[in-house]
């Protein structure tokens, strides 16, 4: 059964099961999808399945955007690992490929986190989320300097926090990380509120 997984700011809210019909979000009380939020819409949009388990989403209000993958759409279907930004909140949706549960700010296979010696580890401000893959749907928080992510002897990235934000660099390996599609080379890149990295084929969307 396909669902959507709510998160704000990287903390998991709810996980929706999709039973077919029509599913609308807003901060209405009627919404399936209820997120009392006033930068939501009181109904932004509609999720309704299409043909078999295929669904699509629609946008609502057309003052309050409705965006997939940071880009944004009027209506769109909608596949395996597709991100919808609703207002500052985030819907993933699965094809019921696995069970997201509520431990998802574990380290993970080939992710390192390291800390400048030197300095203290920072608030958690930022995460990256997984949007494929055998982790898809979990969540990495940037509570560190640095964090390392990537393969161990293959493509790997850090990401540092500094006093004006978080900045991608590519640290080793035959490719360079890539950012909302185009690879950012050998300078560091200031990363932006939706923009999906990927790093040795895994695909992440970073959320300040």
């Amino acid at each position: 059964m396909p669902k959507l997984t709510l998160t704000f700011k990287g903390h998991i809210i709810d996980v929706y099961h999709l039973e077919g019909g029509e599913t609308h979000i807003g901060r209405d009380e009627g919404c399936e999808i209820h997120i009392d939020s006033l930068a939501i819409a009181p109904r932004q949009a509609l999720i309704r399945q299409i043909d078999n388990d295929d669904y699509q989403v629609s946008s609502l209000d057309t003052e309050f955007p409705v965006l997939i993958n940071h880009e944004k759409i009027e209506r769109k279907r909608l596949h395996h690992g597709d991100v919808i930004q609703i207002g500052k909140h985030t819907l993933t949706y699965a094809e019921d490929v696995m069970e997201l549960g509520a431990d998802l700010t574990v380290d993970l296979r080939n992710t390192e986190e390291t800390q400048a010696a030197d300095s203290e580890a920072l608030p958690t401000t930022g995460m990256l989320q997984i949007m494929n893959g055998e982790n898809f749907g979990r969540i990495i928080p940037l509570k560190r300097n640095m964090t390392r992510i990537g393969h161990v002897g293959g493509d790997c990235a850090m990401i540092s926090k500094r006093d004006d934000g978080y900045f991608l660099s590519f640290l080793e390996g035959p490719n360079p990380p890539v950012v909302n599609r185009h690879p950012i080379g050998d300078e560091s890149y200031r990363l932006n509120e939706g923009d999906v990295i990927e790093v040795g084929g895994t695909k992440m969307q970073f959320h300040a």
